[in-house]
């Protein structure tokens, strides 16, 4: 799976090689783009519960709208160990120094994620993007994200009884984790 990834986050790169051009000022300052960007990013989550793991790949599209605001929609699919979950979000993100090729980012996440009908979900994360002369930046960031809870019921049949055994169990899928992510 993270083979994948990695083909896929270069695949991102050479696709995207001439969509859009940075504006490089006189002191080598990089300016955000106007206009429409993708994102798409990897997240590595440990579970507040258990200490389980997860892994989340989504993608957001949209624009930004000042040289430090992007605003978009998007969905991902969230991989938990028994399960998986498609979260579909509205997302904003802010820039602090866009000016700059470092700079530091913060980026909030709220929408519905999918099982057995819609459930709230949220996400902030908090993190540092790397821009480069071309259409392109790469992100690192810190991030947790809110699951709703919800219950799960698990059937089994029982040999000893002969007969069938309903196992309710309540499910938080709420974590912590690294993010990484790419932007074209």
């Amino acid at each position: 799976m993270k083979k994948i990834f990695a083909l896929s986050l270069f695949a991102a790169l050479f696709i995207s090689a001439n969509a859009q051009s940075y504006v490089v000022t006189d002191k080598g300052a990089v300016r955000v783009p106007s206009g429409y960007q993708g994102h798409i990013e990897y997240s590595n989550l440990f579970y507040l519960d258990d200490g389980g793991t997860a892994m989340d790949i989504s993608t957001t599209h949209g624009f930004y709208y000042t040289s430090n605001m992007f605003v978009g929609l998007g969905f991902g699919v969230h991989v938990a160990p028994d399960d998986g979950f498609v979260p579909v979000f509205a997302s904003a993100k802010y820039i602090f120094n866009s000016a700059t090729r470092i700079s530091p980012t913060l980026q909030m996440r709220m929408g519905s994620f999918f099982h057995e009908g819609a459930k709230p979900y949220g996400d902030v994360s908090l993190g540092m993007r790397f821009a480069s002369d071309k259409d392109f930046a790469f992100s690192i960031q810190a991030c947790a994200s809110y699951y709703a809870p919800f219950d799960q019921t698990d059937y089994r049949w029982d040999y000893t009884l002969q007969r069938e055994i309903t196992e309710t169990s309540r499910i938080n899928l709420s974590s912590v984790g690294i993010r990484l992510g790419i932007e074209w």
